[in-house]
């Protein structure tokens, strides 16, 4: 059986065993008896940093100790550390538990740092009766001195990565040994030299050196003649990582694309299950901004205009449009309404009115399209009478002499029809001399939808159809979508103030929001929508979080006068060790 414990949780719990068993069980001569309360043995920590080992590059290596730990681990190779990627920040957030708004470290300063009000990690130990000794093996001459100082009963600095581990090796020999701290600064000076990838040969070549010196450290650790006693946390982490190019495809903006902020972080325990922590994707968050709602009639009405130039008509080429609409009840206390425009650029639904839209007809989603003598309405039946968030889209290209037209709800869904060019738009394509309309239309086909818009999207392209349904249900853009490029119109819809829904891409076609609108603050958890998730930088450990779990593991009450910024991080424990220690 096993148990869920947090690594930061309450301490006394964090040791126990998994479950009640009448009988004890053994491995290696070492009796587990499967009573809750009984601990597993003395608490101690060993916790291991290399410098600028970047965490896909120590995942695309696969070296073989950090490999094998997995197996008892809670471990990420999508760490983050402080935003600026720098070894000063990320020392200073990894001792203290806090960032730099507390600590004070900018950068590689170390000037106004603020121990008094947090210190590292080793002072709230022995405030808290830890008497075991504490020690640090650094190669940083400035984080030894003036971060760690005096706080640890042994602080050294040496000039090479050798002499750290003999250093920690000689320590382990020690029977007070309690927690020990060494840093490794190889990895980050042949990133520094060639590049923090692992396509560099001189880069692969530090980290599976450090990776050879873990090895050693770990045998050392197991060697102990109290080891069978105690309870290691081994906690084997990179504090920053390092600059390499980014594809722009490959970028989504965030700190995950950041080469310099990425980090690897595994909190290793023989008895821990192998538990691995990701990025964060497809989590449900809610919706949340300000939006305006549209509604009409003409005497009481709100809608946005865009005046395009030209640049939304179709002509002869191709073009994908989609927007997320949220339906609100009429005035009768429903959601039915008669075909009522809301996103397009047309004058009315006519074959003699070129150009398109979205209307809403039934129970059905239409898209109309039409070249001036003829038209088609694509129909998709769908329900969206639940008044959460959907995504609409349509598409269009011109094959030959026939407009390929498609239509889609919620990414699915897809229906298709043609229009056949007919002679007088054979020369010119489609054109309308309309205003692109989010809302109500100056001139309607029915009725009028009253609805809030967000995720306003023009391509200058047909976006395929895994692409539209990968994207439908995220409620932003960026340069991962592969077809960013093409991007001539995007709005999220979420200004939250002012008189316009501002053009994000690069053609700066703005809204301008025309009625009686007002900004709405709403906070909707969708049960179709994936929004962009705010602070997911948290969903992973970052290098703030190492304090937390080393002073829970040793059984120290954390106190909320600290102000730590740390997370802690879930471990299911099983009822037996495994030995990946060799």
């Amino acid at each position: 059986m096993n148990k869920i414990i947090s690594l930061i949780g309450t301490a006394a719990v964090l040791l126990t065993l998994a479950c009640n068993k009448e009988s004890a069980d053994t491995l290696n001569g070492r009796e587990y008896p499967n009573n809750p309360g009984i601990t597993a043995g003395t608490p101690k920590v060993l916790c291991l940093v290399i410098d600028g080992a970047r965490g896909e590059s120590v995942k695309a290596l696969k070296p073989p100790v950090l490999w094998a730990l997995r197996d008892s681990a809670v471990f990420t190779w999508n760490g983050i550390s402080d935003t600026t990627g720098t070894a000063g920040n990320s020392w200073a957030d990894l001792l203290t538990g806090v960032g730099s708004n507390k600590h004070g470290v900018i950068g590689n300063d170390y000037t106004n740092i603020n121990t008094k009000d947090h210190p590292v990690f080793f002072k709230y130990l022995k405030d808290g009766g830890i008497t075991t000794r504490a020690a640090a093996f650094m190669t940083t001459p400035e984080v030894s001195q003036q971060l760690i100082g005096s706080q640890a009963d042994v602080s050294n600095v040496f000039t090479t990565d050798d002499a750290v581990q003999a250093a920690v090796q000689r320590e382990l020999q020690q029977d007070s040994a309690g927690v020990i701290l060494a840093e490794f600064g190889d990895v980050e000076k042949a990133g520094r030299q060639f590049g923090y990838d692992v396509s560099i040969p001189q880069y692969a070549a530090a980290i599976t050196a450090a990776d050879k010196k873990i090895g050693e450290i770990l045998n050392a650790l197991r060697a102990r003649k109290n080891f069978g006693r105690e309870n290691w946390l081994v906690v084997i982490t990179s504090g920053h990582g390092g600059y390499w190019p980014v594809a722009p495809e490959e970028s989504d903006g965030t700190a995950f694309s950041n080469p310099v902020q990425n980090t690897f972080t595994l909190f290793f325990n023989p008895r821990f299950e192998s538990q691995v922590i990701a990025r964060p994707e497809n989590i449900r968050v809610a919706y949340e901004g300000k939006a305006v709602r549209l509604w009409g009639p003409e005497s009481d009405y709100v809608r946005a205009e865009c005046d395009d130039q030209g640049l939304y008509n179709v002509g002869k080429g191709q073009m994908t449009v989609e927007i997320k609409i949220k339906k609100t009840k009429n005035a009768s206390g429903n959601y039915s309404y008669s075909h009522p425009p809301f996103f397009g650029k047309c004058n009315n639904r006519s074959g003699s009115t070129p150009g398109w839209a979205f209307f809403h007809s039934g129970e059905q989603i239409v898209f109309y399209v039409s070249d001036g003598i003829t038209n088609r309405q694509v129909r998709v039946q769908k329900n969206l009478n639940d008044g959460d968030w959907h995504s609409i889209t349509g598409t269009i290209q011109l094959v030959g002499t026939t407009y390929e037209l498609a239509v889609f709800v919620d990414g699915e869904n897809k229906t298709t029809d043609r229009l056949i060019a007919s002679p007088v738009a054979s020369t010119t394509g489609i054109i309308s001399p309309s205003k692109t309309i989010i809302g109500f239309f100056p001139t309607t086909f029915g009725s009028t939808l009253d609805f809030y818009p967000s995720d306003v999207r023009i391509f200058n392209t047909v976006v395929s159809d895994e692409m539209i349904k990968r994207w439908a249900a995220k409620t932003y853009v960026n340069r991962q979508h592969p077809n960013y490029g093409n991007l001539i119109g995007y709005w999220s819809c979420l200004d939250g103030e002012g008189s316009r829904l501002t053009d994000q891409s690069p053609s700066k076609k703005n809204f301008d929001l025309k009625g009686k609108y007002a900004w709405s603050a709403f906070s909707d958890m969708s049960n179709y929508l994936y929004p962009q998730i705010a602070n997911q930088e948290r969903f992973v450990p970052n290098t703030v979080d190492i304090p937390l779990a080393v002073i829970n593991w040793m059984k120290v009450p954390v106190q909320t006068g600290w102000g730590l910024e740390s997370k802690g991080w879930p471990a299911t424990f099983r009822d037996f060790p495994v030995s990946v220690i060799r």
